[in-house]
């Protein structure tokens, strides 16, 4: 194995995808980023990438190559929303703030990052969280380290670090990243992170 294969390179939209429980039918667990101090809990791989999707369409980055699309129609194209809907006493619905997806735009220098809505105002999101603390978290079955480095032929490319094992492997789309995941977890071979 390389001396470097448990390392990861920084970037701004790291992410540390913590699985506490992962079964054929249900895959629980944590995802850290720099941009929350909080993490996001999730029920199924698929949610915790959706998630990741929209936190690279809201950073724009990486930039997407292609818009998504959607038989649902209207949609904005896989960006967050960042209009909150309200009630009549104005309150914003727990739907807006599902899962943090608040939106991060734009941070003043000092780490602290504001979100831009549609009407001008602005809302503060929090600080950045250091990058060794958002990989310092373990989740109880396995640890995934994942930088997307390109989002080209609408899908993602780039690295995955199975931290328990201090193993890298990179991927060329998301089909590749869960099939990674699920044969390191599962422990099929030829599909497994290799050494």
């Amino acid at each position: 194995m390389e001396q470097n294969a448990g390392r990861i390179y920084y970037s701004h939209n790291i992410v540390n995808l913590c699985i506490d429980t992962y079964t054929a039918k249900m895959q629980c667990g944590k995802l850290w980023c720099q941009y929350r101090e909080v993490p996001v809990t999730f029920t199924s791989l698929i949610e915790a990438l959706r998630w990741m999707e929209d936190l690279y369409d809201t950073l724009r980055y990486p930039q997407a190559a292609a818009r998504t699309r959607s038989f649902c129609g209207g949609g904005s194209g896989g960006m967050i929303s960042l209009e909150a809907d309200t009630d009549e006493a104005g309150a914003a619905s727990a739907e807006e703030y599902d899962h943090g997806r608040a939106g991060i735009l734009a941070g003043d220098g000092r780490g602290d990052l504001s979100v831009r809505r549609r009407h001008g105002r602005e809302i503060t999101v929090g600080g950045t969280e250091a990058l060794e603390r958002v990989i310092s978290h373990r989740g109880e079955a396995a640890t995934f380290l994942i930088r997307v480095q390109y989002r080209q032929n609408s899908s993602w490319q780039g690295e995955v670090v199975w931290a328990d094992q201090g193993r890298r492997q990179y991927f060329n789309s998301v089909l590749d990243l869960i099939r990674l995941i699920d044969g390191a977890l599962e422990g099929t071979e030829g599909i497994s992170l290799a050494s």
